[in-house]
């Protein structure tokens, strides 16, 4: 297999961009068109992914531990992945399927390669998917061993907290784990698109799972308006190793901040702590006007039923601060400002563990206010669930080492 002339020959087709993307998806479905169920009607997103994933992959070939620890997560992740036949009965993702997305692969590299595509070429794309593909299977069957493709979760409880936001709860067929600050990628079965929501609580005994969501998207929006009691969706395996690090430093605080429905993943951290010894937490919540704080009542309860802990000065006080805040409120008679903002009037948060989450621009806007506090990067953790994103890839370029020449 030459690595080099793969690497020269991808960045053909990684030039052609969504165009190749495009040739290889309709490829695929003219091979098997039961594969186009498998896939959401808009394709937008689903290209962006291919394309990223197997860059991803390209770069990674002379890494045999980054590529097996990917490959073996892409595979398990795409056992959730399930369409229907020409006759309309059920179809997992099976082995024939990567046979044929090899088939496309190759398809589509031969006619944006053009002339510099040669049987020796061709032979080396060939092995190099075949030996991809073995690892995807086997992280498929390791998976497997452990946990269904998917959960059946069945809607036990919807409350409309505002006009376009609610909280759903949620009762899977099988016991669902999962870390606090994770999230699970979810399908509405009608839409055939996955979205990924944090669940609000830790994990309960029996095993329902809360998730908050504002109407923003098609998802979303049937998620709020459309779902009822009774409603069946199908949950993933979790994803998300920031915000679930949380605990990575025990000894030291922890300030939370919260914006929106990125409340949802923090409020699962602080019920996790509150289940165990506690440690020094602040929760600011951040809302333009007060009628964002949706939770509100639910996080005074947690905060006014904190143990207290004792002090460094011998002084004791509640293991958990809850502080909430708005931008603008006529009559608010608690912070004001912007989370970030309120949190630094606070005192000095150099010894704390961060977490972060929001709005993309919230959370870059915090994580420059922190910054420019003196505040150590290394200790701020945020995560990023934007539909636009894979989470498997997201998280195996978090770890791997910065290539300056592709920036």
């Amino acid at each position: 297999m030459d690595v080099t002339a793969l690497r020269q020959s991808w960045n053909q087709v990684a030039a052609a961009g969504s165009r190749a993307a495009k040739y290889f998806y309709a490829t695929l479905f003219v091979i098997a068109p039961e594969t186009r169920t498998m896939f959401p009607v808009n394709m937008q997103y689903q290209e962006d992914k291919l394309l990223a994933a197997l860059g991803h992959i390209i770069t990674s070939l002379d890494d045999s531990a980054a590529l097996t620890a990917f490959t073996h997560r892409l595979g398990a992740d795409h056992r959730r992945f399930h369409g229907v036949d020409l006759e309309g009965r059920p179809v997992q993702l099976a082995d024939r399927h990567y046979m044929w997305v090899g088939q496309a692969l190759l398809a589509t590299l031969e006619h944006f390669v053009g002339p510099q595509w040669t049987p020796s070429l061709k032979a080396s794309w060939a092995e190099a998917y075949q030996a991809v593909a073995g690892l995807m299977l086997a992280g498929a069957a390791e998976s497997e061993q452990h946990t269904p493709p998917s959960w059946r979760a069945e809607v036990i409880t919807t409350e409309r907290r505002r006009s376009d936001l609610s909280v759903i709860t949620l009762r899977p067929n099988y016991r669902c784990d999962y870390l606090p600050g994770q999230s699970l990628p979810t399908q509405i079965p009608t839409l055939r698109t996955w979205r990924y929501l944090s669940p609000a609580n830790a994990p309960r005994p029996d095993g329902t799972i809360e998730f908050h969501v504002r109407a923003a998207g098609r998802f979303s929006t049937h998620l709020v308006r459309r779902i009822t009691v009774g409603d069946v969706l199908l949950l993933g395996h979790p994803v998300g190793a920031s915000l679930s690090a949380y605990d990575r430093a025990p000894h030291r605080p922890l300030l939370l901040i919260a914006g929106g429905t990125g409340l949802a993943p923090l409020r699962a951290i602080v019920e996790e702590l509150q289940q165990g010894s506690g440690r020094p937490t602040t929760l600011v919540l951040g809302g333009y006007t007060p009628d964002d704080l949706y939770d509100h009542q639910t996080l005074l309860k947690l905060a006014a039923s904190a143990p207290a802990m004792p002090r460094t000065d011998g002084s004791t006080a509640p293991w958990l601060r809850y502080v909430p805040t708005v931008e603008l409120g006529w009559g608010w008679d608690g912070a004001v400002g912007r989370a970030v903002d309120v949190a630094l009037r606070l005192g000095s948060w150099a010894e704390a563990d961060i977490l972060i989450c929001g709005s993309p621009a919230m959370t870059q806007a915090s994580i420059t206010a922190l910054a420019a506090s003196g505040v150590d990067p290394s200790r701020i953790m945020t995560e990023s669930y934007d539909h636009s994103h894979y989470p498997p890839l997201s998280a195996a370029e978090a770890r791997a080492p910065r290539n300056l020449n592709r920036e």
